[in-house]
């Protein structure tokens, strides 16, 4: 295990270079006005690696129930990050993430052949974030999109050989729908309500408000320091190509998207290293 993560950090040291300019590109957050009405996008300067914001929300949550399911039949993870960050030093525009992966599925196997299906929804673009709004506690809507995923790996061995076959199926659901975001009861429960998915509740296990400089790429801290370490790059690397359903899969460091730890979610965290 130690030589493989040291492998892939060589890899990665050699390759961030050209791997920096993609990655930031496409891991750049999405700026949108901080009032309800829908404004163009404003451009961030590519050296704004880390941009100083004035209110920054983390939220970590389990979902328990899908439509009529409930836990334990169902279970699965939210992530938020809100920011209201500046530019040149000047607060203005915000910063949104949101992702929930969740299954109702049980993991299915047989003669060697494992099967995971879960469902994931990622917040595309954001059209208004906000903090004690009428009668939520934290209240974001925007455009969602949702998927159902199947994995399925095929273990076989043959006179001590042992050869692994993977493949994934992406079943769109909902693409680019409305959705809203409910936080509600003193910071405790959450509601996600996206147009033509049964409606997906739980608990908060975390939430934080407060005025920081943020770095989402700071893994170890979740997000909350200001310096991306080697140490982060370790840590990322020892989850290489972990997805849901395995123990070590963090949304919150799957920065492309993809729902596995690649290299390019590795490269990102190398091309933000402080000295």
């Amino acid at each position: 295990m130690k030589t493989m993560i040291a492998t892939i950090i060589l890899t990665v040291i050699a390759v961030m270079g050209l791997s920096f300019a993609g990655a930031f590109a496409i891991v750049s957050p999405t700026v949108v006005s901080p009032t309800p009405s829908i404004s163009p996008p404003i451009s961030v300067p590519p050296v704004a690696i880390f941009p100083i914001q004035s209110n920054w929300v983390r939220i970590d949550g389990n979902i328990s129930s899908f439509g009529t399911q409930v836990y334990p039949a169902v279970n699965g993870t939210l992530t938020v990050m809100a920011a209201t960050t500046s530019l040149n030093g000047v607060p203005s525009n915000w910063y949104d993430s949101a992702v929930a992966v969740w299954t109702n599925i049980t993991k299915i196997s047989a003669d060697g052949t494992n099967t995971y299906s879960y469902y994931a929804a990622r917040l595309v673009k954001a059209n208004y974030t906000a903090i004690d709004f009428q009668a939520n506690d934290f209240y974001m809507n925007g455009t969602w999109s949702v998927a159902n995923v199947t994995i399925t790996r095929t273990v076989t061995n043959t006179d001590g050989s042992i050869n692994i076959q993977s493949s994934t199926t992406i079943t769109p659901l909902a693409v680019k729908v409305y959705g809203e975001l409910n936080v509600t009861d003193s910071w405790t429960q959450f509601t996600l309500n996206i147009t033509g998915i049964p409606q997906v509740d739980g608990t908060l296990v975390r939430s934080i408000e407060r005025q920081v400089i943020l770095n989402r790429f700071d893994i170890i801290n979740g997000g909350t320091s200001t310096t991306v370490t080697r140490a982060d790059l370790t840590t990322i690397a020892s989850d290489y190509g972990a997805v849901p359903g395995m123990p070590n899969y963090d949304e919150s460091m799957d920065f492309h998207g993809t729902y596995q730890i690649d290299i390019c979610d590795i490269s990102t965290i190398a091309a933000n290293i402080q000295p």
